[in-house]
Formats: structure tokens, sequence, C-alpha cells
């Protein structure tokens, strides 16, 4: 069974989308776990009701580009509520499914590893860093380096990482939790730290990972967003099961209508 960790803050119709949207290109019964990142506590919770989503109790608002803590969020309720799962995947508001095949592909990328990312980065050197992250990382590494003991970190890029439940479990049990909240309060609290925080913990846990194939990258990247043309495009592409981002209504509803 496949878990998603949903994060999402705002425009309650468009989380509704999203939702019908995993269900229909993955599994009609795919568990989903809303966080609420914004300000409205209310946020999310009809439609969880309404849908048979589960809401996670931790959420909180969150800064933009300061969202790490969702995923350990999740994790952490998950496996306090006992809930059961095989792979929990990472999502956010601009993911959107658009052809079928992510439930297999998952079952066969997934054998004999405990993760899947876009990337894997091992970031050893902070006079060698270029990427953005890493190099805010290194500038707090006095204060991360304590908690992950070791010398080194790892990078990857923040939505769609699918983890083992086995591997979850192992980095949950290895966390000094106090001393993460601590972090998560303090001014070590860097921009993009869920790109980094959770794929060190695994690869600390000794997680065999492996990356997406070239098709499905390019279609999960930062930015830009993707026009109405490039979706469709990507529609006549089974091999590509997803694009991030989606940012805009007429995109969205398009992909909704196929």
């Amino acid at each position: 069974m496949i878990c998603f960790s949903l994060l999402a803050h705002k425009d309650e119709q468009a989380l509704l989308k999203q939702i019908k949207n995993i269900r229909k290109y993955t599994r009609k019964d795919a568990k989903i776990v809303l966080y609420n990142g914004g300000t409205n506590k209310n946020f999310g919770k009809s439609i969880c009701k309404q849908e048979d989503v589960l809401y996670c109790p931790y959420s909180r608002p969150l800064e933009p580009r300061k969202t790490g803590r969702c995923f350990y969020d999740i994790m952490q309720w998950l496996e306090e509520a006992t809930i059961s799962y095989e792979y929990l995947v990472y999502t956010e508001y601009d993911v959107m499914f658009i052809n079928q095949g992510f439930v297999p592909f998952i079952q066969k990328k997934m054998k004999d590893y405990d993760c899947l990312v876009k990337l894997l980065r091992h970031e050893t050197n902070p006079d060698q860093a270029v990427w953005i992250p890493a190099k805010r990382m290194w500038e707090k590494w006095e204060h991360w380096k304590p908690f992950f003991k070791q010398d080194s970190f790892y990078g990857t890029s923040n939505p769609m990482q699918v983890y083992r439940h086995e591997i979850i479990k192992n980095m949950i049990a290895g966390i000094d939790k106090e001393h993460l909240e601590k972090l998560f309060r303090s001014n070590a609290s860097i921009g993009h730290l869920g790109e980094m925080l959770y794929i060190t913990l695994a690869m600390r846990s000794g997680a065999k990972c492996q990356t997406y194939p070239e098709m499905i990258k390019e279609h999960l990247r930062y930015r830009p967003a993707f026009t109405l043309e490039e979706a469709k495009a990507a529609k006549s592409s089974p091999e590509v099961m997803f694009l991030h981002p989606v940012k805009d209504a007429p995109v969205r509803d398009w992909i909704c209508e196929q």
C-alpha cells in the first residue's frame, strides 16, 4: 500500500482535485495524509472527512521554502497512530499525475531498494559546494553535524521522494527527537531542509537508494511551471506519470478533465 504525504495550505477546490487526481492514477483506496501548512486551522478538514483522507494533527503554519519538518511530522504521526503502509511518498500541492502506472512502477523500482528520488548528491566539502541548499546547510553545519553525527550529508529534490516503511522506522529510531525539535525552532532551520534531512537520515540508516529515469526527471523540475501545451505533450508519453510544478488553474483543470 502506498501512502501519500500531501502538503497544502490554500485553495480547497484545488486540493479536492489533487486528491481525486492521486486516486484516479494510483489506487482508489490510496492512503493520503494532508499536512496543512497554512494559517487557516480548518483548511482541508471538511474535504478530508468527505474524501476519507487522513489529517495530520501535527500540522502547523510553515514559511515558504521552510517546509522541512512536514515530512517528519507525518512520519512520526503515522508511527504513533500505527497506520500501515509499504511506501511513503512526499508530494505537494503543485504535483499532478497525468498517466497511469505509478503503483506498478514503484513496486518494480523499489524492489531491493529503500528509497527513490530524483537525484542523489553527496556533499562532503563546503568549499566545493555549488548547490544553493547545500551551501546553506554548510553555513549551519556546526548546528547540524552533532545531530547527524557524521561529516557529510546528502541532497535531493523534494517532491516525489519515496521511502520504504522499514527504512522510515530505522530513520525515526535513530533520531534524537528533542535535538531535532530544537533545530526546527532555531535559526539553524534553513530553507529547502527537506531536500537534505530525510535522504541523509535514510543513507545514515543504511538505505539503498536509486533515482528516477531521465524522462521522469525532465518532468519533475523546479521551474518553470508546466504550460498547457507541455502537459498535453506529456500526456502522450506513457512513461511520464506526473508533472511538477503545475501552478496554473487551466493546466490543472485540463489534467482533471482527462
